[in-house]
């Protein structure tokens, strides 16, 4: 069994989920190396988790304290133009209040021009807002951003890096190529390959909570599956 993606449906639930081997995701493979970031060594990493792994070494001082990975804040307002293979063109928003006594008031939004709506208003902290919207098609947006693991591990990115793996069956690699700007932030242009192949980009900027691009491609005709573009963003109080 070779390197694979599941489904888009799959992709926007959660985390896309790659299996190398039986069931390796690739959020699992992300825990270990956030576990083993810090050792610097591609080899000894390697050895620890049994699969073929290259990070880069010592990269470049960045503010790591600026990436914010998911945490949203009171008074922001996040707009998307969505363009779905399935559903056509649309519109997202995720626009977020502050509830008192530590908790967020996020109320989402996703629109086709062909006639398909949903909106959903929740209440709780972050955790508790994932929670209630992973099922519903806000997931769409929440599953969007395949960070790397150096930024999870809150080592921050640069044009350059390059982390990948791989075994006799395939090969998974996520490389910084570029920045870009959108709505006058710049972010860094990132790309996901299974098998030389690109199956997913997005530009992450550490101002942003969200991906300000993202895209999904079939990893068999290279066809654009989703894609999503910040069009409209106001910061937190």
């Amino acid at each position: 069994m070779g390197v694979h993606r599941r489904s888009i449906v799959g992709a926007l639930v959660g985390c896309v989920t790659l299996s190398l081997s039986g069931c390796l995701s690739t959020e699992a493979i992300t825990d270990r190396v956030k576990a083993e970031a810090t050792d610097r060594a591609g080899d000894e990493l390697g050895e620890r988790v049994g699969i073929d792994i290259e990070i880069p070494d010592d990269p470049p001082e960045t503010n790591d304290d600026e990436w914010r990975l998911y945490e949203f804040g009171a008074g922001e307002h996040y707009e998307y133009r969505v363009e779905s293979e399935e559903d056509g063109a649309g519109v997202f928003l995720w626009t977020v209040e502050d509830a008192g006594d530590d908790r967020l008031t996020v109320e989402t939004e996703l629109t086709y021009e062909e006639g398909e709506e949903f909106a959903r208003t929740v209440t709780g902290t972050e955790d508790e807002i994932f929670s209630q919207l992973m099922t519903t098609p806000a997931a769409i947006f929440i599953g969007s951003g395949l960070y790397s693991p150096h930024v999870a591990a809150n080592e921050g990115v640069y044009v350059g890096y390059e982390w990948r793996f791989g075994t006799e069956e395939g090969s998974l690699r996520y490389a910084v190529e570029d920045t870009a700007s959108y709505v006058g932030t710049e972010c860094y242009v990132a790309v996901t390959e299974i098998n030389d192949t690109v199956v997913h980009e997005s530009c992450l900027a550490p101002e942003l909570a969200f991906p300000a691009y993202v895209a999904y491609y079939d990893d068999e005709t290279g066809e654009t599956l989703l894609e999503m573009e910040l069009v409209e963003y106001s910061g937190s109080e």
